[in-house]
């Protein structure tokens, strides 16, 4: 009987070492989810905000982690950089007001940048995994990458609303623009070194080359420091990328005395009318005209030229001669001399003889340019509707799209078959 009361007891305790076990081991699972997800501040230059759910507002300061729905506002002349799971990097600029939602574990991350004001550039440096995501969104579209480096800018449309401008700098970004009806459009594949600004309603302008000069000097500053990093960034080099930023700062530089001067000005023009008073008058305002000339009053800040600069004007290019030189005028030149070493003999003879030659060289340069490759447009149908379009030189190959139309299934093609014409890939 004792033997069987000590069976029992034994049995008791092995069970509740077990459940110990069990709930320990849940306890280290559920804290390794919760940790992946980090979200660091590890650069703040000036101020930013961050607005909590429950908490409040606080001031983002280096070393702080941020959690999944919090809600970011950098302010005028600053700047802030975040790191999630040590191989993604958010840079903010300034005036930037945008949300992050970051859930998951590393086979299924999913992050998410919602921007509301302002522009960021984003480095994933990894490619993710085949479950996870990586996406930007604004008010009329949504980006996804898979690795890549770009940049995501709100701009004002003129009439009261918000385009989006897309750069990207390396891999490539499939974009979707936002219809009116909050419907998606079709995805528009955007390659490295290529720009696309999708529209307030939607509508989206063509792929471009970056317009490096005109972005503004945080953003070249940031893409410099990739590369001397060694990030590779397409359609500039690094010394391209220094010589903006240094004229930028000397624009920046030289506003300043200029702002100075203005300031001068106003006050001596303020001077010379005070002067044009009567005496009572000079009296009484002799005290305010000191004040204005005195730096030290603290009323009396010297102007600041903004952070961002605008971009120096590029010199024109001097316009080159075309290939196919254009037909002579059909009246006469010089009254009618067009030879003005011939003393005799009949110039249209000559005339002509130029005129053919010109066409004889016109049509033997059209022989000599290379012809260009014929293009094809590859659709992907989706429950018979078209889900996103490309454009693909003949003989080179389409790429899956970035953003897929459900979590189950995938393309009915081969992407590594060279397309040689017009193509349907539906999803099965």
């Amino acid at each position: 009987m004792q033997k069987l009361i000590s069976y029992k007891k034994l049995i008791v305790c092995v069970c509740a070492a077990a459940a110990v076990i069990a709930v320990a081991a849940v306890a280290l699972l559920t804290n390794k989810e919760e940790t992946f997800r980090s979200i660091l501040v590890y650069d703040v230059d000036g101020n930013a905000v961050i607005e909590r759910e429950n908490v409040g507002a606080m001031n983002a300061a280096e070393n702080l982690y941020l959690e999944s729905g919090d809600r970011v506002s950098v302010a005028a002349e600053s700047s802030m950089r975040m790191k999630l799971d040590d191989d993604k990097y958010v840079m903010a600029e300034a005036d930037t007001v945008f949300s992050v939602e970051a859930e998951g574990t590393e086979a299924d991350s999913k992050t998410k940048i919602c921007l509301e004001q302002g522009a960021i550039t984003n480095e994933i440096q990894h490619p993710l995994s085949e479950g996870s995501q990586y996406e930007t969104s604004t008010p009329n579209s949504v980006m996804a990458v898979r690795g890549t480096i770009y940049r995501v800018e709100l701009c004002a449309d003129g009439n009261g609303g918000q385009n989006t401008k897309l750069c990207c700098f390396q891999g490539k970004v499939g974009a979707k623009p936002i219809l009116p009806d909050g419907t998606f459009g079709e995805e528009i594949l955007v390659p490295a070194g290529s720009e696309l600004t999708i529209n307030q309603d939607g509508t989206a302008d063509g792929v471009k080359d970056i317009a490096y000069g005109e972005l503004p000097v945080q953003a070249v500053a940031n893409l410099l420091e990739l590369m001397e990093n060694g990030q590779d960034v397409t359609g500039i080099s690094v010394e391209e990328l220094a010589q903006l930023v240094s004229e930028t700062t000397d624009v920046s530089a030289a506003s300043e005395p200029a702002a100075e001067q203005a300031g001068q000005s106003e006050t001596a023009e303020d001077g010379l009318e005070d002067d044009a008073e009567d005496e009572t008058d000079v009296q009484v305002h002799t005290g305010t005209d000191t004040a204005k000339k005195n730096p030290s009053q603290p009323d009396q800040e010297k102007p600041k030229a903004p952070a961002i600069q605008p971009q120096p004007q590029q010199p024109v290019p001097k316009p080159q001669a075309p290939a196919i030189q254009p037909p002579k005028a059909s009246g006469p030149v010089n009254g009618g001399n067009v030879n003005q070493g011939s003393t005799g003999g009949d110039n249209s003879q000559d005339e002509n003889a130029g005129n053919d030659s010109d066409e004889d060289k016109s049509d033997e340069e059209e022989k000599d340019k290379p012809s260009k490759p014929k293009a094809y447009k590859v659709t992907f149908m989706y429950q018979g509707k078209v889900f996103a379009t490309q454009t693909v030189k003949q003989g080179e190959k389409a790429s899956a799209p970035v953003l897929l139309p459900a979590q189950d299934g995938a393309w009915d093609f081969d992407f590594g078959t060279e397309i040689k014409a017009n193509t349907t890939v539906s999803w099965k």
